[in-house]
């Protein structure tokens, strides 16, 4: 799916060995834990979103329905 999203235009965004991407990624980070800090275009800031984990993959979906993946490198 991270293709998908890099195949839209997405911008990733990495943190400690994980790099993030959504449509209109400004910056996200993620460190292996239970949230991921996503920061949309539009926004002034970002937010920690839950996400669902399955080895080195996470995804999960921000306030506005936006869905992102941060995979593990």
């Amino acid at each position: 799916m991270a293709v998908v999203f890099l195949a839209m235009g997405c911008i990733p965004a990495s943190a400690a060995g994980w790099t993030c991407s959504a449509p209109g990624l400004v910056s996200g980070a993620y460190d292996g834990g239970d949230t991921a800090y996503i920061h949309l275009t539009g926004f002034s800031t970002g937010n920690n979103y839950p996400v669902a984990k399955k080895g080195n993959r996470a995804t999960g979906t921000t306030k506005n329905g936006t869905r992102f993946v941060c995979t593990q490198r």
